[in-house]
Parts: structure tokens; sequence; C-alpha cells
């Protein structure tokens, strides 16, 4: 890869989860849930840092990564929500002090008879080959079943 290389991808994940939208949109919104279940990363991952001012300007901000060396930083901004339908952000991913990619981040919630129907898009453009797409699609579905284990966990049982 050419020093200064830039490659740009677009993932569409859709999910389907078994509660309603406004659950879904919670989980999201409330800093206090979405850091239960967000970041990536297996039982020897750490959440360092974490703090969301969930309103349309407002800001997210993490810092996670392998336990005692939580060195991937996430900083962005909120730019459109719809509650409970919508949430668009932009923003920046670090690892150490080094930015490796720029994402627009599209969250669409839709109601799916019981459930919610998800519809993720990530449009990303990633720096010099630190980060690749197939990692981001990764990370992504590992997020997304995190967040459908939180719902089911906190939800109460059907019947």
């Amino acid at each position: 890869m050419t020093l200064h290389a830039v490659v740009h991808d677009t993932i569409v994940i859709e999910r389907r989860l078994p509660v309603a939208p406004e659950k879904v949109y919670a989980a999201w919104s409330d800093a206090a849930q979405r850091a239960r279940w967000h970041f990536p990363g297996t039982d020897d991952w750490e959440l360092a840092e974490f703090d969301q001012d969930f309103r349309v300007g407002g800001h997210e901000r993490a810092r996670f990564g392998p336990k005692g060396a939580p060195n991937l930083r996430e900083e962005g901004r909120f730019l459109d929500i719809v509650s409970n339908e919508r949430i668009v952000s932009a923003g920046t991913m670090h690892k150490d002090e080094v930015r490796i990619s720029m994402t627009l981040c599209t969250v669409e919630l839709a109601a799916d008879g019981d459930g919610t129907l998800l519809k993720l898009t990530d449009q990303s453009a990633f720096l010099d080959g630190r980060e690749r797409p197939d990692e981001r699609r990764s990370g992504w579905g590992a997020v997304l079943e995190r967040l459908a284990d939180f719902l089911l966990s906190t939800s109460p049982p059907k019947g």
C-alpha cells in the first residue's frame, strides 16, 4: 500500500431485534446502557473511558481495547437524531495517537412485528492500511451481537 493511501468502504448490516424500537433507541441513547454493550472485544478487553452527550451537536468519546492497554479511541458528533427512528453520527477512530479512520454512521430503526429491524450503514475512509473494512465489518457484527444479548438480558420474558 502506498504512503497516505485511503480506502473507502460502505458497510450495511441489518439485524432483527426481538424488542420494540423504543427499547433499542434507549439502549443507544442512554449512556449508561450503551456503555454496557457498544464496544467490541472479548472478556480480555476493557472500556476505559466513555462519555456521551446524546443530542444533535453533542459528542461521543470512548477509549477501549485490550485490558491494560486500551489504545483505541473514538471521537464523534451526533449530526441527526429522530427519536426511536434514526441516529446519524460522524467520527474518527485512533490507535494510540494516530488517526486510522473517519466514519459517517447511520442507524435506522423500524418496527417489525413485535420487534425492530435495525439497519446500520457505516461509510468510512480507512487511512494508510491501519484499519481495514473487514475488521470494521467484524467489529460491527460483534457490537450488534452484544446489543442483542444486552436487550434480551434486560427484557422481561414474553408470554
